[in-house]
């Protein structure tokens, strides 16, 4: 991860940039049937079907990114981004799909950090393609004019957060795996013996400060603790996360050299 003392932040317009980006890219991705469902219907279909359905393909992929690759920001989309623009229908797996579906939260990150939308939503509420209907040309407009982006700690708190959810799940996991906590003569004598000690203490350190909101001394999500959430429940709140502490830690400067595809998520 990049030291504090050598961050650079991207600017505005770097935000502005990825988030015009993003919006081609997740468009693209929702635009997509699942690749595992459409490869279900193909086995069905004779070959010279298949063959006229995947000329169609890379004739749809190229009418989408035509404008793009025409623009500037072909050149600011990142390695992986590229690659995914050169799948199709076809060949697009289910595993791109999703992720890059999922990055319709870095949308939602960075139009908040730009000022377009007020607030974040909380940890269980995923943002959804009505997103979209947010930006609006007229915004587009005026950063296009004049990007912005809300005070540094402002954003830092933010990434606090998320960095924090994001921990909050990987101990879920642990929890899950069985895996012990780690001796440590410290920890045990203020009486935290296992991960689901550390994250009782930390909820209570939460609750007062009003960071986080707290059940059961526990994060909470859709109305319960963290521990008790379904696998599905779990799985979408961990996505929204992990989604928000990538892009937050891209906007405070932790990407080498800014760089997208790099950005950390250590927690």
């Amino acid at each position: 991860m990049v030291s504090e003392e050598i961050r650079h932040p991207p600017s505005a317009e770097d935000a502005l940039l990825r988030l015009l980006v993003l919006m081609h890219v997740v468009r693209y991705a929702l635009l997509t049937p699942s690749p595992d469902l459409l490869k279900l219907s193909l086995e069905s279909w004779d070959e010279s079907d298949r063959i006229k359905f995947a000329h169609g393909a890379k004739q749809v992929r190229d009418e989408f990114w035509a404008p793009v690759r025409a623009s500037p920001l072909w050149e600011a989309m990142s390695p992986q981004e590229k690659e995914f623009a050169a799948t199709t229908v076809v060949t697009m797996s289910q595993q791109e799909h999703i992720d890059f579906t999922w990055r319709l939260e870095a949308m939602q990150v960075l139009m908040w950090a730009m000022e377009i939308l007020p607030s974040l939503p909380p940890y269980d509420e995923p943002a959804t393609p009505e997103l979209f209907e947010r930006l609006t040309a007229a915004d587009i407009g005026l950063l296009i004019d004049s990007p912005r982006l809300r005070p540094h700690q402002q954003i830092e708190h933010e990434r606090s957060l998320a960095e924090l959810w994001h921990w909050r799940s990987r101990t879920r996991e642990l929890i899950e795996q069985g895996r012990s906590l780690p001796a440590d003569p410290a920890l045990e004598a203020a009486g935290l013996k296992t991960f689901d000690d550390i994250v009782r203490a930390t909820a209570r350190l939460c609750q007062q400060d009003g960071s986080v909101p707290v059940i059961d001394e526990d994060f909470a999500a859709y109305g319960k603790a963290y521990r008790d959430l379904s696998p599905d429940e779990w799985s979408e709140v961990r996505s929204v996360a992990i989604e928000r502490h990538f892009t937050l830690n891209w906007l405070c400067g932790y990407a080498p050299d800014n760089k997208w595809d790099e950005t950390p998520t250590d927690t």
